[in-house]
């Protein structure tokens, strides 16, 4: 190889160049795909108001009976259903973007909206 070609690791530059691209796009399409599956929990299981006791309405076995049925239904565990859920619900649709989210909700206090920007959201 030519001794003046830049390299990176174990790769030219411009491969790395390819590299960063792709995986780029790999984690926005991993962002919007953990995204969509807290939004489907979210369907599933609203997220509820802190305290108190709620009443079971009649066949309602609880929240994490059915998340963790779903994960199984679709090859994830409980955890990580339960975190893309509670995320999906800090940040409503309104306020996401590819590759990560946008800050600022009017009160960040509410429950279901943001509660912090991201690193590039804050630079902006």
């Amino acid at each position: 190889m030519d001794p003046l070609v830049e390299m990176v690791g174990k790769v030219t530059r411009s491969r790395f160049d390819e590299l960063v691209a792709d995986s780029v796009d790999m984690v926005e399409a991993d962002t919007r795909c953990q995204f969509a599956l807290g939004d489907a929990a979210l369907e599933l299981e609203p997220l509820r108001g802190h305290g108190g006791h709620l009443p079971l309405d009649e066949g309602d076995r609880g929240v994490e009976e059915s998340l963790r049925r779903f994960a199984e239904e679709i090859g994830l565990s409980f955890f990580t259903v339960r975190t893309q859920r509670w995320v999906a619900a800090q940040w409503p649709a309104e306020y996401r973007r590819a590759g990560g989210v946008v800050g600022g909700a009017p009160d960040p206090g509410v429950r279901g909206g943001p509660v912090r920007a991201d690193r590039k959201s804050a630079a902006e």
